[in-house]
């Protein structure tokens, strides 16, 4: 990370350590007697660390790529189209075929320009821009008022009917972005300047941060640093309260297109195929998010074809556009172009995927220099494998992989191709640290760039990819599902549901018995694959085993789509298997109850009265009911609703989201009460009533789980 901006000598020749549970440090070399070996030995000699670090430098600074001076490319915008070009130039040089660009609909959102003045001051600023649609030539000129935390109670005594607010806001913390800017809204404010007090954007008092927006285009909303707010504190308690903002910035809803950019390295068979994305767009520079992502899927790519490498499946490589954001008014409003290739250009990818390799910040070093993958759960056994015992799998540096697999959430684009059945795996990028002091901010840098942590990745990424190519029977281990619901289930309140928890775990135990059987059928091919790879004398009996394993592969593709269909469950904040968000409600509801039949709000631990308990329900988004308007944190909460929220406006989210218990006018109103007038069994009531529904949801979920066990235990078998 502490790196300047030079390229890097790709030549640097590397200690040569022993082969660990990590495996060698020695990039040259591969340790490993699989059939496949020689192949990965060639990839990294090719690798080409000069040309990763360029292409990532070209995509962060060029500013022919980019949408304004701060250097942001967004979801539709014109330096997104342009950048989408430069990438098709960039695939064809390299080596790919039939390189195209797929357009995706989307909500534009071009960012041109700002500023922020005040009055009698030399404040001359040029915030970030959220989401929403500017302001006219002459912008807004209206006092500015300092709306501390920007929650409702810091509105209390204060006119901002038509004016601007400056509100301090943390998104990790306390909420995300639309409750502040629903609650400006409510109040009457013409716009909203924020800036971080904790969360994000925390590398230090000049850093600015933005998210993406989930509301409706309500207000300008933008963004400033620590510093620059206080100065305008200052300002205004000087008498200097007179502000201009000027926002050039075009929110198109339903009317932008997004380019997905996809190349191609030709197989020797087309039936199947394996994808390697990462997205272009991006905030400010978006060194690591994600132009080294692009960049690392480019050279993955260039150093497959430089070592002449011919696959035995098709190989895509994408550019994604619009990941970060990409339709207005929804919780699903990112992996947008993703979500436009698997759902309506390529359905077909559907079933005939047997993996998809995904990137995302791939160059930074991370806390004891120890990577992540990350994975679907079906693919932890093969991480578990091919980083710990293959040999294929090396490292640079000091820098080590994890054996264990962290289970995929819904933070990137894999998402969107998880839900049409593609199982996937990425690298670990969601390091606490950087997220919190760089992500969306100026810090996000090419001082960032770390050689060690890029090969490392650029290593295992190509080793995964060629493995998963070259054996012919996909290894995704459906056993997993079975550990999962186990996990999941709890059986006291599945009892107390009504359900028939020793029925619930005949049908686990009888889709595990498929599973492994599946499991040993897959390894048995792939053991009589290495015992004839070695021969070139085999091609008969591996052409067999390759069409054995392609037959194999579809049985396995289409029971872990149904594990998607049948148990994958999401909010806007992570993905599910089974129920596990339900139960929760259900146990926090009951305790809700018990605190309330005692008459106690706040309990002197300050975790079990009634308001310790109960912000924790819905994910966590009912704790906007203690700091916002109940109508303001009630419409986000409509906004993951499968009953309430449109078809096109869930995306990914569609048919995935859990019910939401509809308690917040009760908690708000507890919230803001004197303990002493609360009317302790009216509250009870509503509670209890919430709980019965989630207890006949858990029946409900419960019984579905047992018929699709039997359901996959059939495909399987």
């Amino acid at each position: 990370m502490k790196k300047k901006l030079i390229c890097i000598v790709s030549a640097l020749m590397l200690t040569i350590l022993t082969l660990g549970s990590c495996g060698s440090n020695d990039t040259s070399s591969v340790s490993s007697d699989l059939s496949m070996a020689d192949d990965v030995s060639s990839y990294l000699e090719a690798l080409d660390l000069d040309y990763a670090y360029d292409l990532a430098y070209t995509l962060a600074y060029d500013e022919e790529y980019w949408d304004n001076e701060l250097g942001w490319r967004t979801s539709g915008s014109d330096a997104e189209h342009k950048t989408a070009d430069f990438l098709v130039e960039e695939m064809e040089s390299i080596g790919l075929t039939d390189v195209e660009k797929i357009a995706t609909d989307v909500d534009k959102f071009q960012f041109n320009d700002s500023s922020l003045t005040i009055k009698g001051t030399d404040i001359d600023l040029t915030p970030a821009a959220y989401q929403c649609n500017g302001t006219d030539e002459d912008g807004i000129t209206a006092e500015i008022v300092d709306v501390a935390n920007g929650f409702e109670s810091d509105y209390d005594g204060k006119d901002v009917e038509g004016k601007i607010v400056l509100a301090g806001v943390d998104q990790w913390n306390v909420a995300w972005i639309d409750s502040y800017i629903r609650q400006a809204y409510e109040k009457g404010a013409a716009a909203i300047v924020t800036y971080s007090v904790d969360g994000y954007g925390t590398l230090n008092d000049d850093t600015i941060n933005v998210q993406d927006v989930c509301c409706d285009d309500l207000i300008p909303a933008l963004a400033i640093s620590a510093n620059q707010a206080a100065d305008i504190q200052a300002a205004i308690e000087e008498g200097n309260n007179e502000a201009t903002l000027v926002l050039d910035a075009v929110l198109e809803e339903g009317e932008g297109t997004t380019y997905n950019v996809v190349g191609k390295i030709e197989g020797k068979s087309s039936d199947q195929q394996i994808l390697i994305a990462g997205h272009y767009d991006k905030y400010w520079y978006g060194f690591q998010d994600d132009s080294a992502a692009i960049a690392l899927d480019f050279t993955i790519a260039k150093a497959m074809i430089d070592s002449g490498y011919t696959p035995e499946n098709d190989i895509y490589v994408i550019a994604h556009g619009a990941e970060e954001w990409g339709v207005s008014d929804s919780q699903y409003d990112w992996t947008t172009g993703a979500w436009g290739v698997i759902n309506d250009a390529h359905p077909e990818w559907s079933g005939s995927t047997i993996a998809l390799l995904n990137c995302e910040l791939p160059a930074f070093s991370v806390e004891n220099n120890e990577l992540n993958i990350v994975s679907v759960p079906e693919f932890r056994t093969l991480v578990n494998k091919l980083v710990a015992d293959s040999g294929l799998v090396v490292t640079s540096g000091d820098v080590t992989i994890s054996e264990t697999a962290v289970d995929a959430t819904n933070m990137e684009d894999g998402v969107s191709y998880r839900w049409h059945g593609v199982p996937y795996m990425i690298n670990g990028f969601e390091d606490e640290t950087f997220i919190t002091q760089r992500y969306h901010t100026t810090e996000d840098s090419s001082d960032t760039w770390d050689e060690d942590t890029m090969r490392t990745n650029l290593n295992w990424y190509g080793a995964f990819a060629i493995y998963i190519d070259k054996t012919p029977a996909l290894e995704l281990d459906i056993t997993a599902l079975c550990d999962d619901l186990e996990n999941n289930l709890n059986e006291d309140l599945a009892a107390e549901a009504g359900v028939d928890t020793e029925e619930y775990q005949a049908a686990l135990d009888s889709l595990r018995e498929a599973a492994e059987a599946n499991n040993d059928k897959i390894a048995d091919i792939n053991a009589q694959y290495e015992e004839y790879a070695s021969s070139e004398e085999n091609e008969d009996e591996i052409a067999a085993l390759r069409e054995e394993g392609r037959e194999i592969n579809k049985t396995t593709l289409e029971a872990f789509a149904a594990i998607q269909e049948n148990y994958l469950k999401a909010d806007d904040l992570n993905v599910y298997i089974g129920h596990p968000t339900v139960n929760d409600n259900a146990e926090y509801l009951q305790g809700i109850i018990s605190a309330l039949e005692d008459e106690t709000l706040y309990a002197d631990d300050e975790e079990s009265g009634a308001l310790d308990i109960a912000w924790q329900l819905n994910s966590m988004h009912d704790y906007g009911y203690y700091n916002f308007s109940e109508a303001v944190t009630t419409t986000i909460n409509e906004m993951y609703d499968a009953d309430k929220v449109s078809d096109n406006k869930a995306y990914w989210g569609l048919d995935k989201m859990v019910p939401v218990v509809y308690v917040g006018e009760t908690t708000y109103d507890l919230v803001h009460s004197d303990e002493s007038d609360v009317d302790y069994d009216a509250a009870i009531e509503v509670y209890q009533e919430a709980l019965d529904e989630t207890l006949a949801n858990i029946k409900t979920y419960c019984q579905q789980e047992i018929e699709a066990a039997a359901d996959i235990a059939d495909i399987l078998k």
